[in-house]
């Protein structure tokens, strides 16, 4: 049975693309929000496959109430709100799917809680927004199941941290490149990403 339903988390706002009860959430980066491309065509993807797929916005971005923020522990709280939610209306299984900030969202939300596994597209090592600074290798030690893409053209993220975060994992683990920017602008690129991501989740579910 496949049905959308929007939630309302204390002004965090989300749509669940209802499949059945394996689970792939979306983090979105830093400025990005639940309605970039990717993110709606994974949710067709994990459709297909019979997978639920789940966007929603971090506070201040997209339709979500409250202030932007550059902590990572926030969006991370963010998330924590949203996987509880999903968590006890639903059970089942749960994959993370993040971009960049999101991506370091994921590997932080996974290194403390159960998730069958991890996909993160053009992820850094570490950031630093002013007086936020933020360091993913403590966590990135503690995850496995992750698969780590990333774009050799990316003008944000080097290449090198990939390899970084990569280093540090837990077995099993992946990494794949992408000739496409930060963003997989690249449409060719960005559904050979999706695909692969949707391949890692299937086994791992």
């Amino acid at each position: 049975m496949f049905y959308l339903e929007k939630f309302d988390l204390k002004g965090i706002k989300g749509i669940i693309h209802y499949a059945g009860n394996d689970f792939i959430v979306c983090c979105h980066g830093l400025y990005s929000n639940k309605d970039s491309k990717k993110y709606l065509e994974m949710a067709e993807l994990a459709n297909n496959m019979g997978f639920s797929c789940v966007r929603f916005d971090f506070r201040g971005c997209g339709e979500s109430k409250g202030n932007f923020s550059f902590s990572l522990d926030e969006r991370v709280d963010d998330l924590e709100e949203v996987m509880n939610y999903l968590e006890k209306k639903f059970g089942g299984n749960y994959a993370l799917f993040g971009s960049s900030f999101g991506g370091m969202a994921s590997l932080y939300y996974g290194s403390q809680n159960k998730v069958s596994s991890i996909a993160i597209l053009s992820t850094p090592s570490h950031v630093k927004f002013g007086e936020n600074e933020a360091d993913i290798i403590p966590y990135a030690e503690k995850c496995s199941h992750v698969l780590i893409m990333h774009g050799l053209e990316d003008e944000l993220v080097p290449y090198e941290q990939a390899m970084e975060i990569y280093a540090k994992l837990r077995k099993p683990k992946k990494i794949l490149s992408f000739k496409t920017d930060h963003s997989f602008t690249d449409e060719n690129e960005r559904a050979k990403a999706l695909n692969e991501a949707i391949k890692w989740f299937k086994k791992y579910f």
